[in-house]
């Protein structure tokens, strides 16, 4: 290789590995920050009231369209 093709590789990968420390350091900030503003819990929140909705509302119906789509096939088979 040419010494200018090895200097170019070199500093590629020296400014690769220190975009990457800052956007690890960047996340972890961010993370903190999150949980300190309780951006988790109320995620956690979110979570429970959606699966709650899902279980209670969603499941049911998916039921019902089970056992109306069997009633059917059943019903034009014969």
């Amino acid at each position: 290789m040419h010494p200018f093709s090895i200097l170019t590789v070199g500093i590629f990968v020296a400014g690769f590995i220190t975009a990457r420390l800052d956007l690890v350091t960047r996340l972890y900030e961010l993370a903190i920050f999150a949980w300190d503003h309780g951006v988790v819990t109320r995620a956690v929140k979110g979570f429970a009231v959606l699966s709650l909705f899902f279980f209670l509302f969603i499941l049911p119906i998916e039921r019902i369209a089970y056992r109306e789509i069997v009633t059917v096939c059943t019903t034009s088979v014969t």
